[in-house]
């Protein structure tokens, strides 16, 4: 599913609203509890003085002013008479309601308990004030025999003095804690993270005005913006500017960018990995361990990457943005005279993402029958600008769309023996490339994917897919067995291939020696090297993949 930033936002402010809300009643509601169970008890040997009673309900009215005016806040309802007003209504409810539930439950403690009776007599401390007391074991009527009276923690009386300082108490709680957060908002950092993945609107995106042509050539403001990056905001190249015009987005008269950059735009001719991974094993160049290795074959010739078509982009443009112009030019370059272009289209349709691609740097038109056609290329994800990925050279530029299929060069080692007696083995190295899965299955419900998704290998999945039948054990015959690849060096002799300890063989990432495709792999490791460190393969990691090759090595420490 596409990502909508307000639905996105409304979800996130919802749920810091829930928990704001669910954190700021139980607070009020711990008050209450607390107070009713405290004054609902009879007194062990005075009552709560008048500065303790103001202590007790003035923390609650604050607590509770503070609960009204931050729900206010959180509403929008943000003017300080509205949150003064509500909050010491809140206050004055909070305390109205435990007095007449105090004197109940202090009633029901003396009858049920105590086996007495809740009497009105005069304070003995206070001339002409009645006070309520539990009369225990007191004839009635009987000034002589009064029994023993228990009185209440708190009567439930109050001064105007002591209403005057509740409601003060609820004016500071709404005012000056009305903006105080239970934990900071993760808002902006969730939309960041989730707008970093989401696709971009392509001609859709551009303000009123004339439509895009069939050709999809735009331009870009190039204006600096306020927010510390550049503008960006694209326009139909038809539109005709008036001097001093301003841009929708950065608010600023607007500035034509003038780099473009031309992109040949590449796909798969099949989403079929069972085909690819065939067309590959038929294309495996092999040699004899010790020499040095031969040319690429390409025996099947069959070009694994169609070009469907080329765009020309200004560079201010996110990598989003160019692919959902991309996708947004499929269906202009299809052209019925060509078969395997219509082919690649559909795949392209059907799975190529929308938030990330590949950009491969140089002349590639007579490559494309490989798997992996150059090694120096760049991972492009969403939010990345064009200017900042793809540095001012004079390479052709090539964009890969990504099918959610991706090529790792491999270099393995075996050792072939023979049913026939006295027929010595072979021991031969082999470099081929093997195409795993990195997205999610398409949606046969759908006719086309969404397409949000960003390359990431579980490792356990990728070393289950490399090591298929890798390790066998010694003495079959008739069968190639697997060994530690050996790279070749002109100036020592071939090493004496040894039998491999089953369980030691270990694939690692290496690097080339050279900037060439054949070239030897330079066999020195280094921690992180080896796949079976890796937990996750994410994008930088998979980049490096897709620069380098693994390698089939011996950890045992025998040669």
């Amino acid at each position: 599913m596409a990502l909508d930033p307000l639905k996105a936002m409304a979800t996130s402010r919802a749920k810091e609203s829930a928990l704001e809300s669910f954190v700021l009643i139980s607070a009020v509601g711990l008050c209450w509890y607390g107070c009713h169970t405290l004054f609902s008890l009879p007194a062990l040997s005075r009552p709560v003085t008048l500065l303790e009673l103001a202590a007790m309900l003035g923390a609650s009215a604050a607590i509770v002013g503070w609960c009204m005016g931050r729900h206010l806040y959180m509403a929008g309802k943000r003017s300080p008479k509205n949150q003064v007003l509500w909050g010491i209504v809140g206050a004055c409810g909070f305390v109205s309601s435990l007095r007449p539930l105090v004197r109940v439950r202090f009633a029901g403690t003396c009858e049920e308990k105590y086996m007495g009776a809740v009497v009105e007599t005069l304070n003995p401390a206070v001339d002409d004030q009645l006070i309520v007391a539990c009369q225990i074991n007191g004839v009635p009527d009987n000034p002589y025999l009064p029994g023993t009276l228990i009185h209440p923690v708190w009567n439930g009386e109050m001064d105007p003095y002591l209403w005057v300082f509740i409601a003060f108490m609820a004016m500071l709680g709404a005012l000056g804690l009305r903006d105080w957060r239970m934990r900071p908002t993760q808002m902006p950092t969730r939309i960041n993270d989730e707008l970093r993945l989401a696709p971009a609107t392509g001609p859709e995106g551009i303000p009123e005005g004339p439509p895009v042509s069939v050709d999809g050539k735009i331009v870009a403001c190039s204006n600096p913006t306020l927010w510390g990056e550049v503008c960006g905001q694209i326009y139909a190249a038809e539109k005709v500017w008036e001097s001093g015009e301003w841009c929708v987005r950065c608010q600023q008269p607007f500035r034509k960018n003038h780099r473009e950059l031309t992109f040949s735009v590449v796909s798969l001719f099949t989403s079929d990995i069972d085909v690819l991974n065939g067309l590959e094993r038929l294309d495996t160049v092999s040699w004899d361990r010790g020499d040095p290795m031969p040319p690429d074959a390409r025996i099947s010739g069959q070009e694994r990457w169609v070009n469907i078509g080329a765009i020309t982009v200004p560079d201010v443009i996110t990598m989003a943005q160019l692919l959902a112009l991309v996708h947004k030019q499929l269906p202009n370059w299809d052209n019925p005279k060509k078969e395997e272009v219509q082919d690649a289209l559909k795949v392209a349709k059907a799975r190529a993402s929308r938030i990330c691609a590949w950009v491969w740097f140089g002349r590639q038109s007579t490559r494309l029958t490989y798997a992996r056609p150059t090694s120096n290329v760049l991972f492009g994800i969403g939010p990345n600008r064009l200017r900042d990925l793809i540095p001012q050279t004079g390479h052709e530029l090539v964009l890969q769309l990504d099918t959610g299929l991706l090529p790792l060069e491999m270099r393995l080692a075996f050792k072939k023996t023979f049913l026939e007696e006295g027929r010595a083995p072979v021991y031969q190295n082999s470099k081929l490339d093997m195409w795993i899965p990195v997205s999610p299955p398409a949606d046969p419900k759908k006719a086309t994917g969404d397409g949000i998704w960003v390359d990431r290998i579980e490792g356990k999945a990728l070393r289950a897919w490399l090591s298929t039948d890798r390790l066998r054990p010694e003495g079959l015959k008739g069968v190639s067995v697997p060994l530690a690849y050996h790279a070749y060096d002109a100036n020592q002799p071939p090493k004496q291939a040894t039998a491999v300890q089953p369980g030691s063989l270990d694939l690692v990432r290496m690097e080339h020696r050279g900037d060439g495709d054949q070239t030897e792999p330079d066999m020195v490791r280094r921690p992180g090297d080896s796949l079976a460190e890796w937990d996750w393969l994410e994008w930088e990691q998979i980049q490096l993949l897709r620069r380098e090759c693994i390698v089939l090595m011996n950890t045992s420490g025998r040669e």
